[in-house]
């Protein structure tokens, strides 16, 4: 095990085709949605919204695609990804492939903080955008205004809601990983992305492939650069409400309860 912070104990097997142990943290489409796997190169990353998603899967496709000289797709339709999703796999070999020592299983997290302001500012203020139409759902059950949305209301919203209902791109990253039912060989890095992703390439390929190597291009459409706006959309008391409902994200990934840490 190799973790980019605290060190990670070892769990046992996941009891994966029983789809309870997954919806019980999150919605099981999410986990065909955000489980990529490579049969070919023995890998699975398990992929974490608004975490860097697009430059790590435009890395994962290009290398993919190589051998045949294919241009990577768009990240954001699994229809065309070169990764394979759980329910592709007879149960057997999804067995194999998410319990057993011969895949690498890998994923990518991100100071709290910053991942929710990150969500608030690309999925929220975006009015076509589907987390934006989920939460509007959410607030009008609640008998609450769903327009002009302010990033308290967003944040106070999100953190009344169990894991299994929230949308992925504000989810506990530790129920959105399974974490504690899953064993990883690898947890990155958003703050240290392209430190940690040579960290992969060279566990999985033995060396640092072009496309993992480190990039100053950020492949996302929609960079927001939440971390550089705290300040202007925190008060102490949004902050404590966001510890609170993602402490396990902070104290399992070692982030600081700190803003200015973030």
């Amino acid at each position: 095990m190799h973790f980019s912070g605290p060190d990670i104990r070892r769990f046992p097997q996941m009891a994966i085709h029983d789809l309870g142990v997954v919806a019980r943290r999150k919605r099981p489409g999410d986990f065909e949605n955000c489980t990529n796997i490579s049969l070919r190169n023995r890998y699975v990353y398990f992929a974490v919204d608004k975490v860097a998603n697009s430059s790590i899967k435009n890395a994962l496709y290009t290398i993919e695609l190589e051998p045949v000289k294919r241009p990577p797709p768009s990240p954001f339709d699994k229809r065309l990804s070169p990764l394979l999703s759980p329910f592709q796999l007879p149960p057997d070999l999804l067995d194999e492939v998410l319990n057993s020592g011969r895949y690498f299983r890998f994923a990518f997290v991100r100071n709290p903080y910053s991942r929710t302001l990150s969500c608030y500012l690309d999925r929220i203020l975006n009015p076509t955008a589907k987390p934006r139409a989920h939460l509007q759902r959410i607030l009008a059950r609640k008998g609450r205004p769903t327009e002009d949305i302010s990033f308290e209301t967003f944040v106070r919203a999100i953190c009344e809601q169990p894991s299994a209902e929230q949308n992925s791109h504000w989810r506990v990253q530790t129920d959105d990983i399974l974490w504690g039912d899953m064993e990883f060989d690898f947890i990155g890095k958003f703050e240290r992305l392209w430190e940690d992703m040579a960290v992969v390439s060279t566990r999985i390929w033995g060396e640092v492939l072009p496309p993992m190597a480190a990039s100053e291009v950020n492949k996302s459409p929609k960079v927001t650069n939440a971390g550089s706006k705290l300040r202007q959309y925190y008060t102490p008391e949004l902050a404590d409400l966001v510890y609170e409902r993602f402490r396990s994200d902070f104290d399992t990934f070692g982030y600081d309860r700190e803003l200015d840490a973030a």
